[in-house]
């Protein structure tokens, strides 16, 4: 819900609620999250997003079967 002038801000809380959703064993909406705080993030060149994205990747390697997470994972690659 944030503005666009708002854009790093909300990758950020992205990446956070990618880690939150981890956490609960989730994995779905976590890789969603994710993906869409990686693309946000190189759309508008935020490399602190980045990191915290690739930081998140190796909690996704159990997963790798689940929806949406190959995809992150090859955005990411």
């Amino acid at each position: 819900m944030l503005p666009a002038s708002r854009d790093k801000t909300r990758g950020v809380f992205l990446t956070y609620r990618a880690a939150s959703y981890l956490d609960q064993k989730e994995p779905e909406p976590a890789a969603a999250a994710a993906l869409e705080a990686l693309l946000l993030a190189r759309r508008i060149g935020a490399p602190r997003c980045i990191s915290l994205v690739d930081n998140l990747l190796p909690r996704f390697q159990p997963y790798t079967q689940a929806q949406g997470v190959p995809e992150l994972l090859t955005a990411a690659a």
